[in-house]
């Protein structure tokens, strides 16, 4: 639930997962972080055969400015960057998303951009727009509305729950927010009515505002598919995956998904229906899209679209570095009495016998080293930061014990 606070500590935690582009970075390519990994790190990602970027930074950086922003204010790298397009003939600059601010450091290094228009990427992540893409090309859809007043919420609210098939919970999304944030899952009346409080607030400020309103699924399962769409339009549908979600908040993924080739194959064909609807719109690069099977083995094709980078992209290439492997990627919120580094954690999954090594083909790899609460935040008292992990092995079996390692691990950490 979005209650419109900010938390600034955590702010700093979200910025730091900008390291995660290293995944799929090439030797030849730069890569802007507002600071410099982890050597132990870095040093491990080449040992598992990624290849390491030039990493470019801005100075003075701190943990809260958007990385653009800072970006936009050292002119050093800024004429760095304008360099490095006037020595190549093909230099591109892909960002984790395309917003005014990427496209003002395209336009201030004369650097060409990847992507849509910032307006269009931000229609695409619009959920009332991704439920209009599913009802003209029509999908399946969640039973729900569009609502444009606290009343009109009330109202569906009793609606979804007081008819078939009586949903006992049901979501109401603001339209842009992402990460977990602006969505409220109602299971009472009582939570409904704290909750429109809130909206309420919001209401007042934005008279336009609108909420999808709609009934919350029992699921089979929580997809994620990755498509590509190239400027003159083709699509390429990758990497489709299981999503493990905490309600709403994602905090891991299994690849290959557990599902029939049959419903592989309908995933690839929504993904390529979706991708032609969005170019029509004006939109290219990748797009994630969630989706759910109900109990019912009713696929609901589009939950959302994020036009970016998601968590899902980056672990989309791992195959690349081991073949043909099952994956289990594992997301954590570590609280420490004491500072935890990717040395510490490393050691500390060595020591339960589960740590990945360099030619190996099943263990546990943790692949940020910012994320991890190595820093005491203002105002702080305990180190607070994340875990990114994959568990990899042929068998589910074997990443079922390494994953109760980690969790081993974790506790362990969180004192």
């Amino acid at each position: 639930m979005n209650t419109g606070v900010v938390d600034r500590n955590e702010d700093a935690i979200v910025n730091r997962i900008e390291e995660m582009n290293l995944l799929i970075c090439r030797e030849q390519d730069y890569i802007i972080l507002r600071k410099r990994p982890d050597e132990k790190y870095l040093n491990v990602l080449k040992e598992m055969g990624f290849s390491i970027p030039r990493i470019l930074t801005p100075k003075n950086a701190d943990l809260l400015t958007p990385v653009s922003e800072l970006v936009q204010k050292d002119e050093e790298l800024l004429e760095e960057l304008r360099e490095i397009s006037a020595q190549n003939e093909e230099v591109y600059f892909s960002p984790y998303a395309v917003t005014y601010m990427e496209e003002r450091i395209a336009e201030m290094a004369g650097l060409t951009i990847l992507g849509a228009p910032s307006y269009i990427g931000a229609k695409v992540n619009d959920k009332i727009f991704n439920r209009e893409i599913s009802e003209k090309l029509g999908f399946a859809v969640c039973q729900g509305k569009v609502c444009r007043s606290v009343d009109e919420i009330r109202e569906e609210y009793d609606r979804l729950t007081n008819s078939p098939p009586y949903f006992r919970r049901i979501i109401i999304k603001e339209p842009n927010g992402a990460s977990g944030k602006g969505l409220y899952v109602i299971s009472d009346k009582e939570k409904l009515e704290s909750n429109l409080r809130i909206i309420a607030r919001f209401a007042r400020k934005k008279t336009d505002a609108m909420w999808l309103v709609e009934g919350w699924y029992d699921k089979k399962a929580d997809l994620n598919y990755q498509i590509y769409i190239s400027p003159s339009g083709a699509v390429d549908v990758f990497s489709i995956k299981q999503q493990l979600l905490n309600d709403t908040v994602y905090i891991g993924s299994k690849i290959p998904p557990d599902l029939d080739e049959e419903v592989l194959k309908s995933y690839r064909q929504y993904g390529e229906k979706i991708g032609k609807y969005l170019f029509e719109e004006g939109y290219t690069g990748v797009a994630g899209i969630d989706s759910i099977i109900t109990t019912e083995d009713v696929i609901i094709p589009i939950i959302e679209i994020n036009g970016r980078f998601t968590l899902s992209t980056y672990i989309s290439f791992i195959n690349n570095q081991i073949k043909d492997i099952n994956i289990l990627s594992r997301y954590y919120r570590l609280i420490s009495d004491s500072a935890v580094s990717y040395e510490n954690i490393s050691r500390e999954i060595d020591k339960e016998g589960a740590l990945l090594k360099p030619g190996e083909r099943e263990g546990v790899f943790v692949y940020t080293s910012g994320t991890l609460p190595e820093v005491l935040h203002d105002g702080q008292d305990k180190y607070m930061g994340r875990v990114f992990a994959l568990i990899i092995s042929d068998s589910w079996n074997r990443i079922d014990e390494y994953s109760s390692r980690l969790d081993k691990v974790i506790q362990s950490l969180s004192r």
